[in-house]
């Protein structure tokens, strides 16, 4: 099995973003319906693995969850509005931005057969990996960021034949997962384990589209730094502005760019506290807010 996850990435090869923090992501268990019959725990496998594929993204940093028994808790047949205390003081604990939870319904391969097996049949196979559910949720405000869901059906149909109960490579193959450790050389040489590895890429891209392909957030013209603590400061901008705990702006002096805050806390309508990421000039009140930066984009 996978050791749980622990993925930094560091934006430094991108100009001017050697400084910015990605967004960080905890995955927590998720519920398994699947009922593989094998060795693998799938309610932490599949987090993890999806937590590797999703640490290879930029622009984000995928945290583990490992020394938190409390996470366990956390399901997706629990209410989320009973919840939100829950997912805040988790995120706190785990000094994350977004949690994800998720259930699989189905992960593993079915055989069909037809005709007399010991005689003369045809078999066919079918990979299958589908997951429900896979919620984004806000650490700050415990909300539901988006909802994702993932069904993927790959079939095999070999041409030869099943005489007298002879198994053909894709019933070695059949076999071979349930000895197969989760997510190793072996699995991802079976043809299932490389159809994981197709499922596993497109979601874990449609999670960073979502955390990250936002519409450009508009700001109002006179948003600007208030005050400034050494590296924190406060800013005339919060929820009346669509922002959100972690979001990056530019700051300005004379139209150029010349620093990076990251929102820390959103306090009300037109209120936040951020802290600065990386500046050329101090920070000082008065200065000008100017386009939001996402990770990994070059900058202007």
């Amino acid at each position: 099995m996978l050791p749980f996850l622990f993925a930094s990435l560091i934006i430094g090869a991108l100009p001017g973003y050697a400084d910015i923090p990605p967004m960080r992501v905890a995955l927590l268990p998720f519920e398994d319906r699947a009922g593989f019959q094998g060795e693998w725990e799938l309610a932490r496998d599949v987090p993890e693995l999806l937590g590797v594929h999703l640490s290879t993204l930029p622009g984000i940093s995928v945290v583990s969850i490992d020394a938190l028994q409390e996470a366990d808790d956390l399901t997706v047949g629990q209410d989320i509005s009973s919840l939100g205390k829950k997912w805040r003081s988790t995120a706190r604990a785990l000094d994350v931005d977004v949690l994800i939870r998720g259930r699989i319904n189905k992960f593993g391969v079915r055989r069909t057969m037809a005709g007399d097996p010991n005689t003369l049949g045809y078999r066919s196979y079918t990979h299958s990996v589908q997951l429900d559910e896979v919620e984004l949720i806000d650490g700050m405000s415990g909300s539901v960021l988006s909802t994702l869901t993932v069904s993927k059906d790959s079939v095999e149909r070999p041409l030869d034949l099943s005489l007298f109960g002879k198994p053909n490579a894709q019933d070695r193959e059949f076999r071979a997962l349930l000895s197969a450790e989760f997510a190793s050389d072996a699995f991802f040489g079976l043809t299932f384990g490389q159809h994981v590895q197709t499922v596993f890429d497109q979601l874990s891209q449609d999670i960073a589209d979502s955390l990250l392909g936002r519409r450009p957030i508009a700001l109002r013209e006179d948003a600007k730094v208030l005050a400034v603590d050494g590296r924190e400061i406060y800013l005339n901008i919060g929820n009346g502005d669509l922002i959100r705990r972690g979001d990056l702006f530019s700051v300005l002096q004379n139209g150029q760019p010349v620093g990076t805050v990251r929102i820390a806390e959103i306090i009300g309508q037109n209120l936040s506290k951020a802290s600065i990421v990386e500046n050329e000039v101090p920070i000082e009140v008065g200065l000008s807010l100017g386009a939001h930066v996402v990770p990994g984009d070059t900058k202007n």
